[in-house]
C-alpha cells in the first residue's frame, strides 16, 4: 500500500492588531484581533512561536479575539495568527508579527510610544 501524502497550501495571511494598541501596563487587559481575508475553520495565536490559544470559527466569522486579561510582564513577547481551511485542507501564511509591550506605569507607556513617532 502506498503512503498517502498531504499537500497544505498557503492561503493569504492573516492581519493581528492590538487593542489597546499602545500604552498596555500590568494588569491591563489587552485584545489581539486576528483579521481573516477570508472564513475560516479555526484561527490559532501564537507567543513567540509557541501556539498559545485557537478558536473554533464560525463560517461567516472573518476575525478572532483572543484577550489577554491582567497582563503580565512575561506576556511581552512577539505574536502572530494563522488561520486553517478544512475544504480543501489550507493553512495560511503566519500574520506579520507585533510585539506587546507591558510597562509598570501608564504615563511611561504612552510616552515610550510616542517617542516611537518622533524618530526620524
Amino acid at each position: 500500500m502506498a503512503p498517502t501524502v498531504v499537500a497544505l497550501i498557503l492561503v493569504p495571511r492573516p492581519s493581528l492588531s492590538l487593542h489597546p494598541s499602545q500604552g498596555v501596563s500590568l494588569g491591563d487587559t489587552v485584545t489581539l484581533r486576528c483579521h481573516l481575508p477570508q472564513p475560516a475553520a479555526w484561527v490559532e495565536l501564537y507567543q513567540d512561536g509557541l501556539l498559545r490559544s485557537y478558536k473554533c470559527m464560525d463560517k461567516h466569522q472573518v476575525m478572532a479575539e483572543f484577550s489577554l486579561v491582567c497582563v503580565k510582564l512575561e506576556d511581552a513577547r512577539k505574536y502572530w495568527c494563522q488561520y486553517r481551511v478544512l475544504e480543501p485542507p489550507r493553512v495560511s501564511e503566519k500574520s506579520v508579527p507585533i510585539e506587546l509591550v507591558v510597562v509598570q506605569d501608564k504615563a511611561l507607556a504612552v510616552t515610550t510610544e510616542a517617542a516611537k513617532h518622533e524618530m526620524p
